[in-house]
């Protein structure tokens, strides 16, 4: 016969305190999540809508939403911000993700009304996503040039290195740090990839003012 379970048994009550640490962490890392997602959506709409257009806001997962903004103002067609939150649901993993570093992620994609007249790629290639964007200009045998501190411009042939460099220029000089931002001919012409920033240090009316301004310099001849 088996041993009636016991709290007096060492290894039943480190089951039983692992356990309810674990659901606690559920419950706590939920709420967490929950809360920063209402917030980052606060924060988040007055940018977006300041480019006009009509938004709609869809929740993929429990950490993952994004906005998409239609029929918005010239020289935009439509932008979508999704957002990623750290999973902090799982204790373990919540705390890992803490001890890397990990941040929320915000990923831009901007569909203009006329296609952009250069092609580049802009990356931190020390992040993972800066890391993917360098590869898939790598595998187009784009000319790359080395930018302190830790930029990395990679264009196509036929664009001039000297508008790229302008470009990088206005996103450094922004309150943004972005890991990766691509651009091409084809839709979507303008991707973003950034840490969250910080929410009460930085209005996302900023982030419009840098879209509006890249649009700008991605169009000129």
């Amino acid at each position: 016969m088996f041993t009636p379970l016991s709290l007096n048994d060492p290894f039943t009550l480190f089951l039983f305190a692992t356990g309810t640490v674990m659901m606690l962490g559920y419950v706590v890392g939920r709420w967490v999540n929950q809360r920063r997602a209402r917030q980052i959506s606060d924060w988040l709409e007055p940018g977006l809508r300041s480019l006009g257009g009509t938004p709609t806001a869809q929740r993929l997962s429990r950490s993952t939403f994004r906005f998409r903004m239609t029929n918005a103002r010239r020289p935009f067609r439509t932008i979508t911000a999704s957002v990623v939150l750290i999973s902090r649901e799982v204790l373990p993993t919540w705390l890992r993700e803490r001890f890397r570093g990990h941040h929320d992620l915000l990923i831009v994609h901007v569909t203009f009304r006329q296609p952009p007249t250069l092609e580049a790629e802009i990356v931190d290639p020390t992040n993972e996503l800066g890391q993917r964007g360098a590869a898939q200009a790598q595998a187009l045998n784009w000319p790359a040039i080395e930018l302190a501190p830790h930029w990395r411009l990679y264009h196509a042939p036929d664009t001039s290195p000297s508008r790229v460099q302008k470009i990088a220029n206005q996103i450094a000089s922004s309150p943004f740090m972005p890991w990766r931002v691509a651009l091409r001919r084809d839709a979507p012409h303008m991707l973003l990839s950034m840490p969250m920033p910080d929410l009460n240090q930085i209005r996302s009316k900023k982030l419009a003012d840098m879209l509006v301004k890249l649009s700008k310099l991605t169009h000129s001849g």
